[in-house]
């Protein structure tokens, strides 16, 4: 089964659209989404009718929890459209992760991490034992977030971790990495692509660098 991911659409429709067409072409069986539909750009409305419509699952994230906070008719602080009652009402049934049971594999999707939608997943703080632990306690083989705008993976025998990175392209997002990514589930693969092109993007995994435990022993 071929699993779609994007993220981080901030009220950019038109990367939304070009995401979801590369992949329906690529043979996507599914396409999910990591959260941030809202904030920074102008279409919030377009943006989620077209998740609905397409019937594309996603979790909340940060700026799509803020919308809600804000409430109906608020100013976003960081630029973006006012979300309609009818976008907050749908922002408002978004789950904080979602449980993808019907794959070949069992995958899991939050924004920020396991634990908060502001935690951002970086080599610093998320070392391989750590990425492990989280497989590990989720009983999971695959694990999606978002919320960084940039790129990853991780793999190791308890499974995949990764971050498709952001599809917006709109300028009023300063950082982003303008990608998606296609997991195929039977073998644990993925690819990234341009939002715009479609091209793959070359990535390399994150780098296993801790030492097996036999290693460490003899140093010490």
């Amino acid at each position: 089964m071929k699993l779609g991911l994007i993220s981080d659409i901030h009220g950019d429709p038109i990367a939304l659209e070009l995401a979801w067409s590369h992949l329906t072409i690529m043979g996507a069986d599914r396409i999910v989404c990591a959260g941030d539909l809202v904030g920074y750009g102008p279409y919030p409305d377009r943006v989620v009718e077209f998740l609905e419509e397409h019937q594309v699952a996603s979790v909340r994230g940060n700026h799509d929890r803020w919308a809600l906070e804000r409430g109906l008719g608020a100013r976003d602080e960081f630029g973006g459209g006012t979300p309609s009652r009818q976008t907050l009402e749908r922002l408002a049934t978004l789950p904080f992760h979602l449980v993808l049971a019907d794959l070949d594999r069992i995958g899991v999707v939050v924004h920020g991490s396991l634990r908060s939608d502001m935690e951002f997943v970086q080599r610093r703080t998320h070392p391989p034992s750590r990425l492990r632990a989280d497989l590990t306690a989720l009983g999971t083989d695959l694990l999606v977030f978002g919320h960084t705008h940039e790129p990853m993976w991780f793999r190791c025998d308890q499974g995949l971790v990764v971050n498709p990175g952001s599809v917006v392209s709109m300028p009023v997002v300063k950082s982003s990495s303008r990608t998606f990514a296609l997991v195929e589930t039977a073998d644990l693969s993925v690819t990234f692509h341009d939002v715009e092109t479609g091209e793959p993007r070359r990535l390399e995994p994150w780098p296993d660098q801790e030492a097996p435990p036999d290693a460490r022993a003899r140093r010490s």
